[in-house]
């Protein structure tokens, strides 16, 4: 082999290891053909001294952020990981940061040194290699028939950016482009009204509805559920009227799942659709709305969830930065004694994000796990606010609904509680109360199939909510997704509890 075959060759393997991300996701055949593909795609682009430094910075700090998002999730960096990023504020990177797990951090730090060295290689070797190997005059003449090809491809086909991208995305790094267009797509659709029903409420309403929206609770520690470690549910023991199943959270994270809860789908599929959530709904059926919330988000960015669920409130309020909880209690109260007729409540819980020991004061740290201690405030503040909406209906009907948006990753598949894309981090609690007066009608159907499996996803509380306020007939047009039949991105749950629970594997 002449020296310049041997540092072509050293050149080639520098440059596809800025790659190998792409493998996180995927290590089949077809994953490392595609990434070889992506490899000599992109090839030509270092015949471009200029953008040879910005490409090894961009691929390796993309990298890094697939290493680290891979190692909780799974999968690579996609549009979710994006609107997380936008809405998290200082305090909640620090907390963050805290629960990243040895191994990804390691796998940062040793990705970013081989990338040091491989652009380092490339840029001293390749200006003396461009007119001496004819195999990197080949890899030009290969890519750039693959490039006409795929440009005719797109000219026959009529096939716009989206589309283009859409079915280019598993060329590395393209699915970063494509998740900045939905990210994208959300934004600009942002402020489109929703498509609300052109007719009025047609069923019984519920006069005061209150609605609960959790954080990182699973539903493998809720011991109503059966969670035998702690009576991690112990305030609600003996609350009557009280209705708990577990449901199949649509993500892993704020940004994937609680759309689901709000509307039914995701966020780019509301923002396409123009889907109501159920407080739009509610204005709608002439409910006066309110929504305070607790949660840790950018005040003066609005943002998918923000506006969600503050477009439609006739009193939206953050009053809290991620404290204890409890804060929401008074505001509770407040909502309760104003004089409307019927109203909506919409409570905006912190619950066990992100370090659940910071998540409870401290005569609730009754368990040693602290995560119990966790669940057990928060089954504390349910209580309370079930007793609160039943005083103040004493003759009306009154409903309080609660669900968390994911759960979380837990030992003994990690080291402490954080995201990831394991069995636990997809089943949630929720919780139905009413009283007397409530009508059979408006409550959900918790019936569970064989094996023991949720018999819905978590988006049932949004259907409840929309039925509750009386829209029942809006449940039955074609867009809203089947409840009975629960799965995590087209598979179905018998089929993940069949997998590796801390993987999905």
């Amino acid at each position: 082999m002449t020296a310049a075959h041997r540092k072509t060759s050293w050149a080639f393997l520098a440059w596809l290891l800025f790659f190998t991300p792409s493998l996180l996701a995927e290590s089949d055949a077809k994953a490392i053909g595609q990434m070889l593909l992506a490899v000599l795609a992109f090839w030509p682009l270092l015949a471009l001294r200029p953008l040879q430094i910005p490409l090894w910075v961009g691929l390796t700090l993309l990298g890094g952020m697939n290493i680290l998002h891979a190692s909780y999730f799974g999968n690579l960096a996609d549009e979710f990981f994006l609107a997380t990023a936008l809405r998290t504020t200082p305090d909640e990177t620090a907390e963050f940061l805290t629960t990243l797990p040895l191994q990804a951090v390691l796998g940062c730090v040793l990705w970013l040194a081989a990338c040091v060295m491989a652009g380092r290689y490339l840029w001293r070797t390749l200006p003396g290699l461009w007119g001496q190997s004819p195999w990197l005059r080949k890899a030009w003449w290969g890519a750039g028939v693959f490039w006409l090809a795929v440009l005719g491809y797109s000219w026959g086909k009529h096939l716009d950016a989206h589309t283009f991208i859409r079915k280019a995305k598993s060329l590395y790094p393209l699915h970063v482009v494509r998740a900045v267009m939905r990210q994208q797509d959300i934004a600009d659709a942002l402020f489109t009204s929703p498509q609300l029903p052109s007719y009025g409420p047609s069923g019984p309403q519920v006069d005061t509805l209150v609605v609960v929206l959790g954080e990182s609770a699973t539903a493998q520690r809720w011991s109503l559920l059966g969670y035998g470690g702690a009576p991690t549910n112990e305030p609600l023991a003996q609350v009557q009227g009280l209705h708990t199943s577990a449901v199949l959270a649509q993500g892993w994270n704020t940004a994937a799942a609680l759309p689901y809860v709000l509307t039914g789908m995701s966020a780019h599929d509301s923002a396409m659709q123009r889907a109501p959530s159920f407080i739009d709904l509610a204005r709608q059926a002439g409910y006066k709305t309110f929504t305070f919330t607790n949660s840790r988000f950018f005040s003066s960015k609005e943002d998918f969830f923000s506006y969600a669920l503050r477009r439609a409130s006739d009193v939206y309020q953050k009053v809290g930065n991620g404290g204890y909880d409890e804060v929401l209690t008074r505001y509770l109260d407040t909502a309760l004694a104003d004089p409307a007729p019927r109203k909506l409540i919409v409570l905006h819980t912190y619950g066990s994000h992100i370090r659940p020991e910071s998540r409870f004061p401290s005569e609730f740290a009754q368990f040693r796990d602290d995560y119990d201690n966790s669940l057990l405030y928060s089954s504390h503040l349910l209580a309370q606010w079930i007793g609160q909406t039943a005083r103040s209906q004493p003759q009306g009907s009154a409903m309080l609904l609660y669900t968390s948006d994911h759960g979380v990753l837990m030992p003994p598949c990690a080291d402490g509680y954080r995201s990831g894309a394991g069995l636990s981090s997809f089943e949630v609690p929720m919780l139905v109360w009413h009283n007397a007066a409530v009508e059979a009608a408006l409550l959900p159907d918790f019936a569970q199939p064989g094996g023991n499996a949720p018999a819905h996803t978590n988006a049932l509380l949004a259907e409840t909510a929309i039925r509750a306020v009386g829209y029942g007939a809006w449940l039955a047009q074609a867009h809203w997704p089947a409840s009975t039949a629960p799965a995590i991105n087209g598979v179905p749950w018998a089929q993940l509890k069949e997998r590796n629970a801390c993987t999905l594997q």
